[in-house]
């Protein structure tokens, strides 16, 4: 079994917020790392994972073409992923921050960049900032603008499989000439075509010659 898109997504969404902002990457943090320290000063973000959902069923799918008889064919399992990403603005461009990024992840040119990267997400919708600043005690007040970015996640597995190279169907029809003691009556305007031909199929064999790829 092969994990197709190892790419961490929040990797991507790291980037794309810096991409977005222009903010450094020493003022972008990850949420939920108990390790990290958030600065006392300066503007930064916050960004954290909150929920996430499956979007529809699997879609499989074999590719068969130009693989060797020798070999099993590769299948895809992909299904997509709903997750929702909160973006905690802080500082003076908090307010900024929050709205540029809402605008932008709807332009064209959002788009055209996530098309780019190796994970394959895209940007559902984002929410309209919240204020939601904060009353610390060391600091009367910290302000925070909070926007949330659903996500459509791809994430796929490719196993290799046997599968079926060919069938071949060989049918045997065997016929006889027609019987008067069958109830089949030829001249009764509801027979079917052959007793009306003066002969009937008596059965028909159908032999499945199938070639399964080795393991």
């Amino acid at each position: 079994m092969v994990i197709d898109n190892v790419v961490d997504f929040m990797t991507e969404v790291n980037d794309l917020l810096m991409y977005i902002t222009g903010i450094p990457q020493e003022r972008l943090f990850r949420g939920n790392q108990s390790r990290e320290v958030l600065p006392r000063e300066n503007d930064y973000i916050v960004y954290t994972p909150i929920t996430q959902q499956r979007i529809g069923t699997n879609i499989a799918t074999l590719y068969a073409e130009n693989v060797q008889p020798t070999q099993n064919a590769p299948e895809t399992d992909q299904k997509l992923l709903q997750i929702d990403v909160q973006v905690d603005c802080y500082g003076s461009k908090a307010f900024a921050y929050a709205e540029g990024i809402e605008t932008f992840v709807g332009s064209l040119k959002c788009i055209n960049w996530l098309r780019q990267q190796k994970m394959g997400i895209r940007v559902l919708y984002a929410s309209n900032p919240l204020d939601a600043t904060l009353v610390d005690d060391t600091r009367q007040y910290v302000t925070r603008y909070v926007v949330t970015l659903s996500l459509a996640v791809p994430v796929s597995v490719t196993t290799l499989e046997p599968w079926i190279e060919e069938i071949n169907v060989t049918p045997n029809s065997i016929s006889e000439p027609y019987d008067p003691e069958d109830p089949a009556d030829p001249d009764d305007p509801t027979a079917p075509a052959y007793a009306k031909a003066g002969a009937h199929i008596k059965n028909v064999d159908v032999n499945y010659d199938v070639d399964l790829k080795k393991e």
